[in-house]
Order: structure tokens, then sequence, then C-alpha cells
């Protein structure tokens, strides 16, 4: 799964995949790591990371984890592709428009609003199956639908138009 996380005015893609039990590869750019992560702990873990050991305390929220390490604080804001597609459209909703974006590769399921009609704030308007799972997309902000420039059944690759809102 691919996760854009931030620290301060830096963000990267980072992709974790699990590799065995309580193993995962992470990939930071050019980089892959096989990392260990064991809880030790409701909110502590230990990781081991090029053979090198360290213990985190984590704190989990809905799109910020708190990590504390050798008494440091690092506040890290981490989001999926699909919450990553939405703040897209928020902040394009802002300029009075919102361009709906595919996030990542996948296919249309359901295009659940047409052309001239209304939509509120939450409204669901697309559904997109991607890595086995079905993804609702919703409108960020009220409008009325531009354009639609995908069709049920179509493949879409990450980053393709999908609905235009005004």
């Amino acid at each position: 799964m691919n996760y854009y996380v931030s620290f301060g005015e830096r963000e990267e893609l980072i992709s974790v995949e699990e590799a065995g039990v309580a193993q995962y590869r992470v990939t930071l750019g050019n980089k892959t790591f096989v990392v260990d992560a064991h809880r030790v702990e409701e909110n502590t873990w230990s990781i081991i990371l090029d053979g090198r050991v360290f213990e985190v305390d984590l704190l989990v929220g809905d799109e910020e984890i708190s990590v504390y390490l050798n008494g440091d604080l690092y506040p890290l804001k981490v989001v999926n592709e699909q919450q990553k597609a939405l703040s897209r459209t928020k902040e394009t909703a802002e300029g009075g428009k919102q361009l709906l974006t595919a996030p990542m590769p996948g296919k249309v399921v359901k295009v659940l609003v047409s052309e001239g009609e209304e939509v509120g704030p939450n409204q669901g308007l697309i559904i997109i199956e991607a890595m086995k799972m079905e993804n609702e997309f919703k409108s960020s902000a009220p409008g009325k639908v531009k354009e639609i420039f995908v069709k049920e059944g179509e493949v879409v690759e990450g980053g393709d138009k999908l609905i235009l809102i005004e």
C-alpha cells in the first residue's frame, strides 16, 4: 500500500508491503528496506532495520502519527492514495472547481452521478476498483457536475481525469 508521509514541509511517497510474519518491505524513493516490527506494549514497538534495533513509541490519530524515538518527537502526517486524491479535490474546490483524478490505476465500477446533476458535499461520485478493493470517491463541496471523463468498465491510470464539478 502506498502512503504519503509529511514531516514539516517535506513529503515522501512510501510503499509498504508485507514480507513475512511481522516483516515489511518499505520502499522510499529508490531504496527498499526490510523492517521487522514487533509490538512490545500498546503503543511501543521494537523495530529492526538494517540490523539495528530501535524502540519506538507511536501515537496514532486519523491522519497523524506521533513518533517518539530516542526522546525526540516526530509528528508525521500520513495519508493513503485515496485520502491524498480527496485532499487534492478539496484544494481544487477552494478555487471554485473540483477536478477529481484517479489516485492509482484501477477500473471504473460505477459512476454515481450524471452531467448537469447538482451534488452536495460528501456525496458519492464514482466507485473505482483498485488492488481488489472498491473505493468510493466523494465530492468535497457542493456544485454541479460539468463533465464526466470516464465510463463504467473503463480502466484508468493514476492521474487520469474522472469528474469535473463547478
